[in-house]
């Protein structure tokens, strides 16, 4: 088989393929380069099915790396979002080894990191199912909530943003109840919160 043309995409460092006048795919011009292709060049089908492996492998670590470089992410999230995007999962899990390894990616650090940014007004129970969705293993949460306990004082005060202009009656207080559980705080921390409101 042979390449008969390479043209770039865009801005991008990658590159369309085409053997025999027909496109087959996208190679990083790092893998071109590397293996000394150029249109003309000759190779077998299994040769270039093991450059076209080593491409996408570099692909899938670069489109990992551009993902997480804009924000924190748990080690599921990158799998998803890369397998969402056609890789294969040797690709893959080549690609979070390679970041976890850089410590780009920290499932515990990023625990802590949500943990931080949600305390002041989320409870335990929100943060444990949170995490949970975002792929964090119940180990690494358990760890990482030991120590938390929310600030009594800071459920006082998201019970009296929520109850400003409003009028208290029962029917605000059962509502008021379910707003504080809705965001992973106990009974017993939200009665006990709400003990300093007068509100029994």
């Amino acid at each position: 088989m042979q390449i008969t043309n390479l043209v770039r995409r865009g801005k991008s460092e990658l590159y369309k393929t085409f053997v025999e006048d027909e496109y087959v795919c996208l190679l990083e011009a790092e893998t071109i380069v590397k293996n000394k292709l150029k249109i003309g060049t000759s190779l077998s089908q299994t040769k270039f099915d093991e450059i076209r492996a080593e491409s996408e492998n570099l692909t899938c670590k670069n489109m990992a790396i551009s993902y997480v470089s804009k924000c924190l992410k748990s080690r599921w999230q990158v799998f998803n979002y890369l397998k969402q995007k056609g890789f294969l999962p040797k690709s893959i899990n080549d690609a979070l080894d390679l970041l976890e390894d850089y410590g780009y990616i920290n499932d515990k650090y990023y625990a802590e990191a949500f943990i931080k940014s949600k305390q002041n007004t989320k409870g335990v129970m929100y943060l444990k199912s949170a995490l949970r969705q975002k792929g964090v293993k119940d180990s690494v949460i358990n760890e990482v909530l030991s120590e938390y306990e929310p600030d009594q004082e800071d459920i006082v005060n998201l019970a009296k943003k929520y109850l400003k202009n409003k009028p208290f009656d029962e029917k605000i207080k059962q509502k008021l109840y379910r707003h504080l559980l809705s965001k992973g705080f106990t009974y017993e921390q939200v009665n006990g919160a709400l003990s300093k409101l007068y509100i029994d």
